[in-house]
């Protein structure tokens, strides 16, 4: 018969099969998991097969001792190990030609999901143009917001032109700029991602290299999205919109334009996006507005921030107009903070229309909900 001691004392982690040891080291930084090696010879050379890796220079002394630490990690990893997913963080200057191995060494392994926030200069963006990468179906990218500022004209992080991503459905960039390439003043960064279905573009800017005067413009040409998410700088430009089968568009940000364009500018019928949310600053044309909800007039569900709320009831108050919008509604969003409530009566306008909608206020989520929401979704990117 076994004693308590003898029990207790059988390293019953160390029996389990290597699946369920990696899927354990899967959840914890690279770093950590380098260091239980010291365990046991069961454990020593595991983190060599790991199949989603987790780097932070937050965990090191210095960026010189993280870059250390990267190189020989990639070095001496098994070379046969496919890698499902990496999230990699520095948010200040990395060794490019490092950068550019890693990447390297991602796509030879057939990385299916990517999260890096990383500085890199116009010359050393760690994605090549002309290359496929046919693995690849999650991408978030971003560059460090202090790091993204403008040095001579030239930003400092650049997303490529002409990327090949047939597999890729998920796509979030941040703080980059897209390289304007015709004489049109047109940047066209996505017209190659042929699965894409999901796409978030927050405070990223146009670089135009020939420095005219033309107005620019961000072209995002898409037969398969359906999510369209855009959170426009202060340093505003116009959208084409060439998304046939888009339904579900968030704005945030000052519109340059009506959604449509002039001139047929734009190959999207808006009134097939059902799902909608709009979060505009109280210093734009009313008139762009009205638009707007005319273009968006079927649409089944609606988010509106109270300042936009604002704009509309002042826009109705002073021109003394019917609102005949909304028909299709069903739920109606309103979401307020502490320095901003809804006017009264403006959301009950919004309903003329579709009396039997639901009608929702709520409060606008602070950093801490945001700083939430974005551990919530770098968990469910890692699985």
């Amino acid at each position: 018969m076994k004693t308590r001691r003898s029990y207790y004392g059988k390293d019953r982690i160390s029996a389990l099969p290597d699946s369920l040891l990696l899927e354990i080291l899967s959840n914890l930084e690279v770093k950590q998991a380098v260091q239980i090696s010291i365990l046991s010879s069961r454990w020593k050379d595991l983190w060599k097969h790991i199949p989603v890796l987790s780097l932070h220079y937050r965990n090191f002394k210095s960026t010189q001792s993280f870059a250390g630490f990267v190189s020989q990690f990639f070095s001496a990893r098994t070379t046969k190990t496919s890698l499902q997913a990496l999230t990699f963080e520095c948010l200040y200057y990395f060794d490019p030609n490092l950068l550019k191995r890693i990447i390297i060494y991602l796509f030879s392994h057939n990385i299916q999901r990517l999260d890096m926030t990383v500085p890199c200069s116009l010359e050393h963006f760690p994605l090549c143009t002309n290359v496929s990468y046919h693995s690849l179906t999650s991408l978030r990218l971003s560059a460090p917001q202090e790091m993204a500022q403008w040095g001579n004209g030239v930003p400092l992080s650049v997303f490529p032109n002409s990327l090949q991503f047939p597999a890729l459905t998920y796509l979030f960039l941040s703080s980059l700029a897209f390289r304007i390439t015709t004489d049109d003043a047109y940047a066209n960064p996505f017209s190659e991602f042929q699965s894409l279905n999901t796409l978030i573009i927050k405070r990223c800017t146009l670089y135009n290299e020939k420095q005219n005067s033309v107005e620019e413009c961000l072209l995002i040409s898409s037969v398969s999205l359906v999510n369209l998410t855009i959170s426009l700088p202060d340093d505003s430009y116009k959208l084409k919109l060439c998304t046939p089968n888009l339904c579900s568009f968030h704005f945030s940000g000052e519109p340059l334009q009506n959604l449509c364009g002039h001139n047929n500018i734009n190959n999207t019928n808006f009134s097939y996006i059902k799902h909608v949310k709009i979060d505009l600053p109280l210093t734009i044309f009313p008139s762009i507005l009205l638009n707007w909800f005319m273009e968006l007039a079927l649409m089944e569900s609606f988010t509106i921030t109270s300042n936009t709320l604002k704009v509309l009831d002042l826009t109705l108050d002073s021109l003394k107009i019917d609102f005949p919008y909304l028909h299709n509604l069903k739920l109606l969003k309103i979401e307020t903070n502490k320095f901003s409530s809804p006017p009264d009566g403006t959301a009950d306008l919004l309903l003329q229309n579709a009396p039997s909608a639901k009608k929702v206020i709520s409060p606008r989520r602070t950093l801490r909900d945001l700083i939430k929401e974005n551990l919530r979704l770098q968990k469910k990117f890692r699985y």
